[in-house]
């Protein structure tokens, strides 16, 4: 129920969070709009103006002064704006279906708007919210199926072209770790710095589960107060286990292929015949050639020295 400075509720008003789809929306979606159209109904009152008599330039002065205006101790940003005009956008198209009235939001609906900025055409320019602030951005909510992120991780991040055959001259020594960031991503549903504050130690061990549970710390969770569990796939924490692997991980594949191509009796023995020869401390007491004919393979257990 919203109350007005006097005290009296306007049934009305509240009449909205019990018709439609707001009566099915979420709490968290009351709360917000709820708050949204008590700013607005403020606005309106500084100015003198009735909530079922408002205008476009009564709508227009609420944006600016939301925005813009040094006044106003609470000024927003324009992204944080895109609340505020659905709120405004979904009570203003409810009230003017059901009590006949004049909806003063200037809306450009979905269906009545082209996919890019310009469509076909000389001077047919794409449709454009004039409430929405040139600063927020358009949400334009695209899905991305598994077998296209698998093939898009293919081919950008472990090297492989179209027809399934490695690059030549692909190294990727890091391409574990990122596939199972991505994995995280697109299986976990969290947010780029959520996913990136997460621990080995605290994911659930890949066992016969198609679908583990794990907790997010609440220093982790975006504008959050406490902590919260979610869901993880399988396929998450092997991958993690594939990546922190030092003998099957692509760190160890990066070392072999730099051993059987070679690069360790070209690289290293290399670099430190120029540290000696720049140091002049030590004489070279055989030449380069005789190095490179006697000089052993390194370990694999030692991939610092190596550079794949």
């Amino acid at each position: 129920m919203i109350l007005s400075p006097s005290g009296r509720p306007d049934h009305r008003i509240d009449l909205f969070f019990r018709e439609g789809k707001m009566a099915t929306s979420e709490p968290g979606t009351w709360r917000r709009y709820a708050y949204t159209l008590v700013v607005s109904l403020d606005f309106l009152l500084a100015v003198d103006r009735s909530w079922n008599s408002t205008t476009v330039r009564d709508v227009e002065a609420f944006k600016e002064w939301r925005l813009t205006d040094l006044h106003n101790e609470e000024r927003i940003r324009s992204t944080s704006f895109g609340t505020d005009r659905a709120g405004l956008n979904s009570f203003c198209s409810w009230a003017s279906k059901r009590y006949r009235i004049f909806s003063p939001v200037p809306t450009v609906h979905a269906d009545t708007t082209a996919e890019s900025d310009t469509a076909p055409g000389r001077g047919y320019a794409r449709q454009r919210d004039p409430l929405r602030p040139g600063g927020s951005t358009r949400h334009r909510v695209k899905w991305l199926l598994r077998l296209a992120l698998e093939q898009w991780g293919n081919i950008g991040l472990r090297g492989y072209g179209f027809d399934g055959v490695r690059k030549a001259g692909w190294r990727g020594f890091n391409e574990d770790r990122d596939c199972a960031f991505v994995d995280g991503l697109y299986g976990t549903g969290l947010r780029v710095r959520e996913w990136a504050s997460v621990l080995d130690v605290e994911l659930p061990p890949s066992g016969s589960e198609h679908m583990g549970e794990a907790w997010l710390a609440e220093k982790c969770v975006k504008g959050a107060e406490e902590g919260r569990t979610y869901w993880i796939p399988r396929r998450v924490p092997q991958s993690v286990e594939g990546y922190a692997d030092p003998l099957e991980g692509s760190r160890a594949e990066a070392i072999r292929r730099a051993q059987r191509a070679g690069r360790y009796e070209l690289d290293v023995v290399h670099a430190a015949i120029a540290l000696l020869e720049s140091l002049h401390e030590l004489p070279l007491l055989f030449p380069s050639s005789l190095i490179y004919a006697h000089h052993d393979r390194p370990p694999l257990s030692t991939p610092a020295r190596a550079r794949p």
